[in-house]
């Protein structure tokens, strides 16, 4: 990563801070929710409490129907249609795989009737049929302010409902009706007349298969006396008293245990706060202060029926409470059910709910100020490291283009730029130029030595072997002879390195002063091959040229140089059976060549410095006659590839049994 990369991350610790103010916003926002629950759940207790004391208007204790209202008087066609559009559930019995279903309604001062009867074994008979004969038929068991009365409901086929008493003869009401069959069973359709009314009712469906067996369901299952449930349905008397004892601004709903909609008053007020926040904060309050709510109900303002979870566990007796979100803007909704409870009895639940005007409003207030003040610290912070990463990166990276540019292609140092800053980079850069200062005093003495040192060694040398020259006319004891003759050794070994020292010498400055010119390498090449195809012998020499001239603008001479050492190398380690190989090919705008031949592999530790002046791998026994070898052969190799602004380098062959030396050369400027 890059020290740019670095410092903005860096940067990003100061999120931390608005980090801990999100916490500080979130803990806020808790604990003005509980203070609002505790205040909604009170309200709402003390409306329950209001409304528990008028008990004649809420369902009875146990069971029950209720009554839905129905916009208008369905048709008696055995179809469910119209109460399906009115929002009617029926009530299901038989178990837990129901096949009767009932629904209660009223339309025009008259009740309606609808039982559904899933039976596919069809044993039809006729309401007046004796009571004694085994068919399919429904029983009905009413209760109104005169009595109660049972009825039969049979049919054969589809058509106008059949009525009887218990006793088989007509009942003492018209009850009008139809009956229709279907592949999946029967559905009945009736209405009771609006003289009769209604306060209680009992319903039970007999269902007769083809092997005889007997199956009963509805309101007294079990076969005992049909027991009727009671009546109730909207309460629009309680609608004045919820008004009046509900707070402003919040909607209040009583539902019965199957939580039906008894009586609503009241409605959400919008809260001004609401109409403040801007779309994008809207989504802000979504994504993060609603977290953790339940989804927004998605029943009507007057939806006939609540199911929530709130109000199923304050049907069970538990009040409860619950947030929700308004899928329409960014407020929150809260929600509290109590039970309604009667003599220790729940009668019904009351559902209170109202907007978050406070939490919104302080939240909003907190998070805008937290995100301002954190948007602002952050683009700060992180705007002055960017820029001071960018000047800082810059320093660096002349620091390095400094550095690289220290060493000229021939060896020499470049001045090092100097900076007057006065930081740890300043402190750097200034370190550098002193070190490189002292290596550049350092090399130009080494790239003098050899020079002084052949020069002045020359004159001694000339010395010792004149008088060795005299020794020999010198009448000397026999005991003398060897030494004189060792004496004369070492001063040949001298005068070999003193040679070699001032061969370099002139190379170095062949190379300073080298022009370049056009020459053909392959030609140049295969000249040199066969010149020293003789000198290789007994070894043998392979040899690997391309098909045509290869052009190269360089020093010829310089490159002869280096192939007369790469082959020298090469007779030193080849053994006398061993091979040469000898290649060149195109490599881009310049060539490659290269020389390998058999013998030891070269150390892996002695690899990077095979080039280096000074440096030899040659035991005693490959040297000619036992003479000093300076390793100044590579070395001359690695002055030649980089005049051609090239490299060398050398590599054990994958077989283990050589080496090979790479020559890379580019056309000089």
């Amino acid at each position: 990563m890059t020290l740019r990369g670095k410092l903005l991350l860096l940067s990003l610790s100061i999120l931390a801070l608005p980090w801990a103010g999100w916490q500080f916003v979130q803990q806020l926002e808790v604990l003005l929710r509980q203070g609002q629950e505790q205040a909604l759940l009170a309200s709402a207790e003390a409306l329950a409490r209001g409304v528990a004391v008028r008990p004649a208007n809420l369902p009875a204790s146990g069971p029950g129907w209720f009554v839905h209202r129905l916009a208008f008087a369905p048709r008696l066609d055995g179809e469910d249609g119209e109460w399906r559009s009115s929002g009617a559930e029926p009530v299901a019995f038989g178990g837990a795989t129901p096949w009767l279903r009932a629904s209660v309604g009223r339309a025009n001062e008259r009740v309606h009737l609808l039982v559904q009867v899933a039976d596919t074994s069809r044993q039809r008979g006729e309401a007046h049929w004796p009571g004694d004969l085994e068919f399919d038929r429904v029983r009905l068991r009413l209760l109104g302010p005169g009595g109660e009365l049972v009825l039969r409901l049979a049919n054969t086929d589809s058509g106008e409902l059949l009525v009887a008493g218990e006793d088989g003869l007509p009942p003492p009401i018209r009850v009008e009706g139809f009956w229709r069959e279907h592949e999946g069973g029967y559905t009945l359709e009736l209405a009771l007349p609006q003289a009769f009314d209604v306060r209680g009712l009992g319903i039970e469906a007999r269902d007769l298969d083809e092997a005889g067996q007997r199956r009963l369901a509805g309101t007294a299952a079990d076969g005992s006396v049909l027991r009727a449930w009671p009546l109730h349905g909207y309460a629009g008397a309680l609608e004045p008293a919820l008004l009046a004892l509900a707070p402003p601004g919040m909607r209040a709903r009583l539902v019965d245990r199957e939580a039906w909609v008894l009586a609503r008053a009241g409605r959400i007020r919008a809260d001004a706060s609401e109409e403040d926040l801007l779309p994008w904060r809207r989504g802000l309050y979504r994504a993060l202060l609603f977290r953790d709510t339940l989804p927004a109900a998605d029943e009507a303002p007057d939806a006939v029926r609540v199911v929530r979870a709130e109000v199923a566990a304050a049907i069970a007796g538990r009040s409860g409470t619950a947030w929700r979100r308004d899928p329409y803007g960014a407020r929150l909704l809260l929600s509290a059910a109590v039970p309604v409870t009667v003599d220790g009895e729940v009668r019904a639940a009351l559902l209170l709910e109202r907007s978050n005007s406070e939490v919104l409003l302080l939240t909003d207030r907190a998070f805008s100020g937290l995100l301002g003040v954190s948007l602002i610290a952050f683009l700060a912070s992180g705007g002055v490291m960017f820029l001071f990463a960018s000047h800082l990166g810059a320093r660096i990276r002349r620091l390095r283009d400094a550095a690289e540019r220290a060493l000229d292609r021939e060896g020499r140092v470049t001045p090092f730029p100097l900076t007057r800053s006065r930081d740890e980079v300043g402190d750097l850069t200034r370190s550098f130029a002193s070190l490189l200062d002292q290596v550049a005093a350092y090399t130009d003495y080494l790239r003098s030595l050899s020079g002084k040192l052949s020069h002045e060694l020359n004159t001694p040398l000339a010395i010792v072997r004149t008088s060795l020259d005299n020794l020999d006319t010198a009448a000397l004891p026999a005991e003398a002879q060897p030494y004189l003759s060792r004496a004369r050794d070492g001063v040949e070994r001298m005068g070999t390195l003193v040679r070699t020292m001032s061969e370099v010498t002139r190379i170095e400055h062949a190379i300073e002063s080298a022009e370049a010119e056009q020459f053909d390498l392959r030609a140049l090449v295969a000249d040199y091959a066969e010149g020293h195809r003789g000198l290789l012998q007994p070894r043998t020499l392979h040899v690997d040229l391309p098909a045509g001239p290869l052009m190269l603008r360089g020093s010829p001479d310089l490159v002869a140089q280096a192939l007369d050492k790469l082959f020298d190398n090469a007779r030193g380690f080849c053994p006398p059976d061993g091979w040469v190989r000898l290649s060149l090919a195109a490599e881009g705008d310049g060539a490659r060549i290269a020389l390998a031949n058999q013998g030891p592999p070269v150390p892996e530790a002695m690899r990077a410095r095979l080039f280096d002046s000074l440096v030899s791998l040659r035991e005693k026994t490959q040297r000619p006659e036992g003479a000093a070898h300076l390793g100044f052969g590579l070395y001359v190799v690695k002055l030649v590839a980089e005049l051609h602004r090239g490299h060398a380098e050398a590599r054990n062959l994958p077989q283990g049994d050589g080496v090979e030396f790479t020559l890379h050369l580019r056309p000089m400027p």
